[in-house]
C-alpha cells in the first residue's frame, strides 16, 4: 500500500513539474519581437530597404503561425550580412531564433522566387506583430489533470 501511495505521489510530481515547450516557445517569441524591432530601428537603411519575397502572410501567421515563421526564417537566412557592410544587423540572430522556434513547430515551407516583393522593413514589422499576437495568447493548459495517468 505504501509503495502504491509512493508511486502515485511520484507520478503526481512528474505531471505537475514536467517542463513544457510553452515557456521555451514564449521565450523565443519574445526574442523574435526584440530582434525584429532592434533590426528595424538600428539596421542600416540599405539592409532595411532591400527587397525580399512577400510570402510572409500576416493574417495566416496570426491564425496558425508555424508555416509563416518557417517562411520568415527561409527569407532572412538567405540575406548576406556582409553585403550591407555590417555584421551587427541582427539578421543572423533573428535567423537563429526563428530556427529554434521552428524546431518546436516543424513545418515545410517554400518561398516563391519570382513572386511579389516587399522591403525587409515590412517583413520585420509583420514578423514582430505576428510574434506579439501569438505571444499574447493564453498558455495551453497541459498539466491540469487531477488524476495522474498510469
Amino acid at each position: 500500500m505504501k509503495t502504491l501511495a509512493l508511486l502515485f505521489s511520484f507520478a503526481f510530481v512528474l505531471v505537475f513539474t514536467a517542463p513544457t515547450k510553452t515557456s521555451d516557445e514564449h521565450h523565443l517569441l519574445k526574442r523574435i519581437m526584440i530582434e525584429a524591432n532592434k533590426t528595424r530601428d538600428e539596421g542600416p537603411e540599405a539592409l532595411l530597404d532591400s527587397l525580399v519575397p512577400a510570402d510572409f502572410n500576416q493574417v495566416r501567421c496570426k491564425e496558425h503561425g508555424p508555416e509563416d515563421f518557417c517562411i520568415a526564417e527561409t527569407i532572412i537566412s538567405t540575406l548576406n550580412q556582409t553585403q550591407y557592410g555590417t555584421s551587427d544587423n541582427n539578421i543572423g540572430t533573428i535567423s537563429r531564433v526563428l530556427k529554434q522556434y521552428n524546431r518546436l513547430h516543424p513545418s515545410n515551407c517554400t518561398v516563391k522566387k519570382n513572386g511579389d516583393e516587399e522591403q525587409l522593413r515590412a517583413l520585420l514589422m509583420n514578423l514582430h506583430d505576428c510574434a506579439q499576437i501569438i505571444f499574447a495568447r493564453p498558455h495551453p493548459v497541459t498539466h491540469h489533470k487531477t488524476t495522474p495517468a498510469l
